[in-house]
This record gives C-alpha cells, sequence and structure tokens, in this order.
C-alpha cells in the first residue's frame, strides 16, 4: 500500500487499525467507519487539515445515488450565468459536472494532504462519498 505524498502518521495508523477484507478489497475501520486503503489517507488528511467557509456547499451521499445530476443542477442554480438566453456561458457545455463540485477525497486531499483551496471563488461547491459523517463536524 503506498501512501508516500502522506505524512508517514497516516501509514504507521493503517497497521494500528481494524481490517476486513471485503469483495478482494481491504477496509479499515477508522473512527467508526470503513473506508478502502485508498481512499482513507484523503479522509484522513481532509479531516485534518480542511477549514470550512461559512459560505461552502456541500454534496454529501452514499455512492450511486444519483448525485451526477445533483453535480450538474447545484453549480447551474448557484451561478445563473449561461441560463439566460447566451448558451455559450454555460459552463456544463465547457466542463464535466465532476469539475465543476471537486470531490474532497477523491480529487482535492488524495494527492496533497494539506492542498491550497484559496483560488476556489465563494461560494466554494464540495461534494463526499466517504466523508458523510464528519460535514458536520467539519461546517
Amino acid at each position: 500500500m503506498e501512501h508516500s505524498s502522506f505524512p508517514s502518521a497516516f501509514s504507521t495508523l493503517f497497521g494500528e487499525l481494524p481490517k476486513e477484507t471485503w469483495c478482494c478489497s481491504d477496509l479499515y475501520k477508522w473512527e467508526g467507519f470503513w473506508y478502502t486503503s485508498s481512499h482513507l489517507p484523503a479522509a484522513m488528511a481532509a479531516r485534518l487539515n480542511f477549514q470550512a467557509n461559512d459560505s461552502d456547499v456541500f454534496l454529501t451521499s452514499s455512492m450511486k445515488t444519483g448525485t451526477t445530476w445533483l453535480k450538474a443542477i447545484i453549480p447551474t442554480i448557484m451561478n445563473p450565468i449561461g441560463r439566460m438566453d447566451d448558451d455559450n456561458n454555460d459552463p456544463l457545455l465547457k466542463r464535466h459536472p465532476n469539475e465543476l463540485m471537486p470531490s474532497l477525497e477523491v480529487q482535492l486531499f488524495k494527492e496533497n494532504p494539506n492542498p491550497d483551496l484559496s483560488y476556489m471563488s465563494s461560494p466554494r461547491l464540495f461534494r463526499t462519498h466517504i466523508l458523510l459523517p464528519y460535514v458536520t463536524r467539519i461546517c
């Protein structure tokens, strides 16, 4: 299991967590929830380093619950530019919904345990499948 971009404390913690194998995947129990080895370091990093703003918007859901259309509709509702008569400004014509609403654990915290999110304009839009138990703690 490779976690070279994350602090060694994360890698050390893997050996101390309860582990189960399910459907050929190793799952680790951390703070009462089960995570795959590929998502756990990012979840830990987001929990440790993410600083929410009062204006942040989160789409939190379990996997396969219809979030793709929500990733498209939420930014469209929040940014009415492009919904006018001129479709040239519609962000959905130029970008995939995953780009409009990045994932905390898959895009933002997976490669870097403390990413610089200052480039994001307010309100910042985020989505997550695995941080559901922590959203109320983060906000």
